[in-house]
This record gives C-alpha cells, structure tokens and sequence, in this order.
C-alpha cells in the first residue's frame, strides 16, 4: 500500500549521486524547484552521502544549495553531519586512528588500493589509475605519504577502498575484511567500485534517527531516498524510505515506495510531490 501524504514537519533525507542529482552531477529545475519550496515550508532536507564532507560541500556550492537555511549534509554514510547554514558541526564519529593503521595493513596485505581523509583532502600511500579517477569525480586534493603510521591527521570519518576497473576485487577483499575486523570496523559498498569502512553502528540510517531527535522531529515524519546498499538503513530507518526507479533491486524490494522516474527525470521531485508538498 502505498504511504499517505504527510503534514506537519518534515525530515527528508536524500542521497546524492544516482538520487537526487543527474549522471552527470547537475540539478533538474524539477528537483530545485520542489526542494526550494520543501525548504520554504521550514522543513528539513539532509544530503545523505558517503562523500566526504568537502566533496560533498563542494558539489553543493557548485549546484546553489550550500548554506541554505535547513539543508544540512549528512557525510561519510553518517559519520559527520554538518549544518551548511550555520557551518557548524553537529556529530563526528570518526575511525580511531589505531584501527586506521591496521585497515592499512590488511590492505595491503591483500593487496588493494586504500585510502582516508582529512578535511578538505584525501590521504594515500600512493597513486593509482582508481585514485585519479575518483579524485577528478569528487573534485578533491591528495596528500601522499609514504606509510600511514607518520600521516599527521586526526582520525578519519571513514576509509575507503576503490578499485575501477576490477570491481569483483572489492567484494574479494570485503568477505576477508568482515572477517578480519568484525565487530570493530563495519563495510558497505556505496557500488560496485567502492567499499566504505567505517564505526561499527555509523550509517545513514542512524544519522536519520540522530537528526530526527535533535530536530524533534517523529520517525513516521520522515522520509528518505536512494539507490544503491549504503542507502539501505535510512531507506529501513526513514518513515516512507523510497528507491528510486535506477536502485539496486534489493533496495528496491525493502522500500515503502519505488519511483516512476529514475534520478536523471526528477525522482527526487516526484516524491517530495507526492508525499511532502
């Protein structure tokens, strides 16, 4: 059956990429549209990404909705939330830096490309053909060095392992990682290409319960879309949690609604049409 319209305050939580914006990062008028009067009505809207928060702050200045009253950004699958209004920090879980360090090891190890963060870059042991392309993806720097145990960083939001052009690689080193670190350090893939690691109980979906609270805002008053696994627990955590049409079936078959319109015909506007304004 499917979900009423709601009334009152509204939560929305969305991803970003293959959700809210087009294959090729921009904005429809129809999503910027139904976003802008969502806003007006003094609800709340949270980009909910595994981006790090400078790639995903950047993306949203260069598509118009940084520091927006009630937009906030929801990075690393849940591990930063940041108000972009006021640019002020509300949550940081980040990865301790002693399980960094033997994240690294086991990486290497394998082997596979690993890499983590500060805040405004990305940190790596060294280049790769997967790291050029992700860094020209999310319009972000790279600071190298040479092992991580001497990088001068606090600990990470998350870590993140990429391989391009080998995908099966990263389900590979994601069965011998579970079983490495199960119970300190959780893994998901954002797609095929990438497995973010993170705090055990970091995810998009306690980052929709965390906001939730704080705005006082009811669980049965939110609503959240995505697309692919990492958007699974605030698809199961949100009110009406949506797929839309391009999702992964999987998420598909756990969502209280699927889209008629994929993310590059304004999937995102549908449901705030449908449920929200």
């Amino acid at each position: 059956m499917t979900p009423k319209k709601l009334t009152g305050k509204i939560l929305f939580f969305s991803d970003i990429d293959e959700t809210l914006v087009n294959t090729d990062k921009s904005l429809s008028e129809e999503n910027r549209v139904a976003l802008e009067e969502f806003l007006a009505r003094g609800n709340i809207f949270v980009i909910s990404t595994g981006r790090a928060l400078s790639g995903a702050c950047n993306l949203l200045k260069r598509l118009g909705l940084y520091g927006k009253e009630n937009l906030l950004v929801s990075s690393s699958n849940g591990a930063i939330v940041y108000d972009t209004y006021r640019e002020k920090e509300l949550l940081r879980r980040p990865v301790p830096r002693e399980l960094m360090i033997e994240a690294f090891d086991l990486a290497r190890e394998y082997p596979i490309f690993i890499q983590t963060y500060t805040d405004t870059s990305v940190v790596a042991e060294q280049d790769c053909e997967s790291l050029q392309r992700y860094l020209a993806l999310q319009q972000l720097p790279v600071e190298f060095c040479s092992n991580i145990r001497d990088a001068k960083i606090d600990p990470p939001p998350k870590l993140l392992c990429l391989d391009f052009f080998h995908p099966e690689k990263i389900t590979q080193f994601r069965a011998f990682f579970q079983e490495k670190m199960r119970g300190r350090l959780d893994c998901f893939q954002s797609n095929p290409y990438l497995l973010e690691i993170v705090l055990p109980g970091v995810n998009k979906g306690t980052s929709l319960r965390f906001i939730a609270e704080q705005a006082g805002i009811p669980i049965d008053h939110t609503v959240s879309a995505g697309d692919a696994e990492n958007d699974l627990s605030m698809i199961l955590a949100a009110g009406i949690g949506c797929a839309m049409k391009n999702a992964d079936d999987a998420l598909k078959a756990k969502a209280d609604y699927v889209t008629e319109h994929d993310n590059n015909h304004a999937g995102v506007a549908e449901i705030l049409n449908r449920f929200c304004l």
